[in-house]
């Protein structure tokens, strides 16, 4: 008998991946398209149940086990209501239920950090330690938690927002409502604004160069790769970015206790010119024997960890 699959589903906020998924967490067919600017639940569900019933068409009802979507933002996963996702400009989003009247299928809807945590959980992690913190480093910054082999929600289903620990008090201006979140300085959208600001103070960058002078032109991609060129600007801001994420680590080392802290998504994929401040930044921060104790990885499997992660919630 055929294995049964799930369609799994990340929705960012640059980019929306769905394909299929087998229990263990291999990836079959998949498809990926960009995320549209501004666009409000009931058109987005239009778009995602169009392009999912594309891949369902030819696939037998009865191999089909449900459909799991992760999506940015604070979600109660009992009834899919999206409260909030300051990356799409959503609140009191019946996510699920626009959905489900048009996939006639069990839907199953998580913050997708949630969704990549179970999916770092089980193919990073075998499924063999007792406890795992996930961070999404992408456009903007996600945490989920695996505690005694089971995601941790909290109460409310809005554990794990690492992103929206408060870094600086009177800081930058959040779409959650708060100011100076840790996803204000160190998200892919963070850091692009931050070099487009120091530009604009007169620094020097190679960047200026590479986006002729256009710098609303200016991605993580290429301050990937002026830093690969030895730019200095470019060098700073991965410093100060590994920093910061060092802070909020030290204290979730402190307070958690971790045995894994799994990096995924853009940002963790820039390798020594990010994890080297982050490793030094949690030495000074966090206390010894904790910091001991957890392994600091990036996934192998981050690209797509939070559609894989989101087809597994919807095997279980």
């Amino acid at each position: 008998m055929p294995k049964r699959l799930a369609l799994g589903i990340d929705i960012g906020g640059t980019g929306i991946k769905m394909g299929f998924v087998d229990r263990n967490g291999r990836l079959g067919q998949t498809i990926r398209f960009p995320t549209p600017a501004k666009t409000d639940p009931r058109t987005m569900a239009d778009l995602i149940s169009r392009q999912a019933r594309a891949l369902l068409a030819p696939k037998s009802r009865s191999l089909i086990k449900g459909i799991g979507v992760g999506v940015a933002g604070d979600i109660n996963p009992v009834t899919g209501v999206i409260r909030l996702s300051p990356n799409l400009g959503w609140r009191n989003a019946p996510f699920k239920a626009l959905l489900t009247r048009q996939l006639h299928y069990p839907i199953r809807i998580d913050n997708d950090a949630n969704v990549a945590a179970w999916g770092a959980y089980v193919l990073e992690a075998k499924r063999k330690v007792k406890s795992l913190l996930c961070v999404m480093l992408g456009t903007g910054v996600g945490g989920g938690i695996v505690l005694d082999g089971k995601l941790f929600r909290g109460s409310t289903g809005s554990a794990g927002e690492i992103g929206h620990m408060t870094l600086y008090p009177d800081g930058i201006p959040c779409g959650c409502g708060n100011q100076g979140c840790l996803e204000r300085y160190i998200g892919a959208n963070a850091m692009a604004e931050a070099a487009k600001r120091a530009i604009e103070t007169g620094l020097t960058t190679t960047l200026t160069r590479m986006v002729k002078g256009d710098i609303s032109k200016i991605t993580p991609l290429l301050i990937y790769e002026a830093a690969r060129k030895g730019d200095r600007m470019a060098l700073q801001l991965y410093e100060q970015a590994g920093e910061r994420l060092g802070i909020g680590l030290a204290s979730v080392i402190n307070f958690m206790n971790p045995d894994w802290i799994v990096l995924a998504g853009g940002l963790s994929r820039a390798g020594r010119y990010i994890l080297n401040p982050l490793r030094r930044t949690l030495k000074k921060r966090a206390f010894p024997t904790p910091l001991k104790a957890v392994r600091l990885i990036v996934s192998s499997k981050d690209q797509d960890l939070g559609m894989i992660g989101a087809g597994l919630i919807a095997h279980e």
